[in-house]
């Protein structure tokens, strides 16, 4: 395996255990999306540590405007379009690419940035197949290793993760989802007990009802 598949797998592994969720809102057409922010705050950090660079280019760049009300006002809608390509490398020389296409709209200066925007956060996440939501951590940990490395959390955050999960199955995936990085991979050793305690709470009260 060349270096490159091996970082890049290191950070699949990592990215699974966490996912990146949903969590903004495009108020105007009413949906969910991760946008690049996200992509970058979880990715960033799994790249360095897996010794991992991206060297983006962009081409085939397309732009036209259309015109809101009486052209004479001036007051125009920015369409763009491109094709970008992520050269994601390893220290040793070897490389993937990636390559996704952007589209965007911007009634200012702004259609060029955000298509390439789009076009990084789409290539991240299919490059590293990041999930929506948390797979479990304790798949990667291998059942022969009495330590696997990853100490207990500490005490405040155990405590606000047991009392989500107690809540039940809806409440605790809303705090594994909204918890910070570090914060999940500190509770990896215990995601399992945890999911339990909420899959038990959630059918104690589906039984009351």
């Amino acid at each position: 395996m060349s270096k490159i598949q091996d970082a890049v797998l290191g950070v699949m592994k990592d990215i699974a255990t966490t996912g990146i969720a949903k969590l903004q809102r495009n108020v105007q057409q009413g949906y969910s999306f991760r946008g690049i922010e996200s992509a970058m705050n979880e990715l960033s950090p799994l790249l360095v540590k897996h010794g991992i660079t991206v060297t983006p280019s962009y081409s085939e760049l397309n732009i036209y405007e259309r015109f809101r009300g009486d052209p004479k006002d001036g007051r125009a809608i920015r369409f763009c379009t491109l094709k970008g390509t992520f050269r994601f490398a390893a220290e040793d020389g070897s490389f993937v690419l990636s390559e996704c296409f952007g589209e965007a709209m911007d009634a200012g200066d702004k259609a060029v940035t955000k298509a390439q925007s789009i076009a990084f956060r789409t290539a991240l996440f299919q490059q590293f197949v990041v999930p929506t939501m948390a797979m479990d951590p304790e798949s990667y940990l291998d059942p022969e290793d009495d330590d696997p490395g990853m100490p207990e959390p500490p005490q405040r955050l155990l405590d606000a993760a047991m009392e989500a999960a107690q809540a039940g199955l809806d409440s605790y995936k809303a705090f594994w989802q909204n918890a910070a990085q570090g914060d999940r991979l500190a509770l990896a050793t215990r995601h399992a007990e945890l999911k339990t305690i909420a899959q038990r709470a959630t059918a104690d009260t589906d039984a009351g009802q």
